[in-house]
């Protein structure tokens, strides 16, 4: 796996993300907190995601389409550099103390609209840049960086923001608010937007193929490009199973961990940025884990995949209910390893098995489409669950926890989930 370094291009392109990742992840402690303390409201916190999510959800299938008709790289290279813009505008506002809750809902608006065409490119650029024999190490080690990032940015961005303040013994001094930390939220945008400064500069000396493939359909419209990418998922059974499955995931996971782990975590600890971010490491560092063995292992048998797939996420789903029951934060960081080494081991996998299936002038509309199906009820999802904390921060937990467990369960042994496989002729015939 680690010959692909000797990729001199392979190299440059994973330097430049691995540096961003960490960005990403300083931000995504930063923001639910900054507008948490802000506020003291969770219902708002969720209403920020939501804000970012729907541009986000309305833009992503046009995103990839974008991605087929130009190339992932130059859509990257924009979108870092729009991103580099915002982040360091959101910077100097809370360093010069003048920013409100009005513009925390602007840059979430703007940050939407961007990564709607940046999450579709991250997904299908590995492909231009590897062989398909490689594209599972390949697939490994980008998925690792990003762990990598996981594992530091969090408690990079704790620490930042917490700053000399950091305490997390119960009644050793009074908690943190936003103006003990506002100089800490500041140092903590400007380091992200310094990261995306750091992606653009690699991705101009990133050289990356042009998908082969039926060019026709760039001279049909938006629409009939995404449509053909959509009939194509749908006629595959086993494939257009697992993308719902991480729609249910990712509606259910991802707000309850940027939104309800920091109200627990502020329910709990007196320092909650900084416990936050030691759970969000753990998950991390047991994601690195499952994104080396996905790499060094050989392939999960495409026949069980799936059903491996939904089996682990019933795993994730245990985890949000365990934490409930059980306050102290080593446990938090022991069940969310387990779950991050279990997701993202699935995670290599199925990416890199949905990528080798889809077409070549498709793969751009079809991660488009599996992203969208991933972060697209996000926004939704966000406004529903973060007035369900603020009704009822364990219950709702729990409840979450229920569903994820009893669908995971259910979609492992649905017949779909097994795989009967295919002839590749037949790919383009269907769409």
């Amino acid at each position: 796996m680690l010959q692909l370094f000797k990729d001199r291009n392979f190299l440059t392109y994973w330097i430049g993300e691995f540096i961003s990742v960490i960005g990403d992840h300083i931000s995504l402690i930063a923001f639910p907190l900054l507008t948490l303390q802000m506020t003291e409201s969770v219902a708002l916190t969720g209403f920020v995601f939501a804000v970012q999510g729907v541009p986000r959800a309305i833009l992503m299938l046009m995103g990839g389409a974008l991605v087929d008709r130009y190339s992932p790289r130059l859509v990257m290279l924009l979108t870092n550099l729009a991103r580099f813009c915002l982040v360091m505008l959101v910077a100097y506002l809370v360093e010069e103390d003048k920013a409100t809750i009005d513009v925390i809902f602007a840059a979430a608006l703007a940050f939407g609209i961007v990564d709607a065409f940046f999450y579709p490119a991250s997904t299908a650029i590995v492909p231009s840049l590897v062989s398909k024999e490689k594209l599972q190490k390949a697939n490994a080690l980008v998925q690792g960086s990003i762990y990598v990032g996981v594992i530091f940015g969090p408690a990079l961005a704790g620490f930042i923001i917490a700053g000399e303040a950091t305490t997390m013994e119960h009644g050793s001094g009074e908690a943190a608010n936003y103006a003990s930390n506002r100089a800490g939220f500041a140092r903590a945008f400007f380091l992200d937007g310094l990261t995306f400064a750091a992606s653009f500069l690699t991705l101009i000396f990133v050289r990356s193929r042009t998908p082969s493939g039926d060019k026709q359909g760039q001279k049909s419209s938006l629409i009939t490009e995404i449509g053909q990418a959509v009939r194509w998922v749908w006629s595959k059974p086993t494939i257009r199973l697992g993308f719902l499955g991480f729609a249910v995931l990712e509606f259910f996971y991802q707000t309850t961990v940027f939104v309800g782990l920091p109200a627990l975590a502020k329910v709990r600890y007196l320092e909650p940025a900084y416990v936050f971010g030691l759970m969000v490491t753990a998950w991390g560092s047991g994601a690195l884990i499952g994104a080396v063995s996905g790499g060094a292992l050989k392939p999960i048998p495409e026949h069980y995949l799936v059903r491996i797939m939904f089996l682990a996420f019933a795993v994730s789903g245990s985890a949000i209910g365990l934490i409930v029951f059980y306050e102290p934060y080593w446990w938090a960081m022991v069940v969310f390893f387990i779950s991050g080494a279990l997701d993202s081991y699935v995670m290599i996998n199925f990416t890199t098995w949905v990528q080798q299936k889809t077409p070549e002038a498709l793969l751009g509309r079809v991660m488009g489409i599996f992203t969208f199906l991933a972060v697209g009820l996000v926004p939704v999802a966000a406004l529903l669950l973060g007035l369900a904390f603020q009704w009822n921060l364990n219950m709702s937990l729990l409840i979450i926890s229920g569903i994820l467990v009893v669908f995971s369960g259910l979609a492992a042994f649905h017949r779909d989930a097994l795989y009967a496989g295919e002839t590749l002729a037949n790919q383009i015939e269907k769409v």
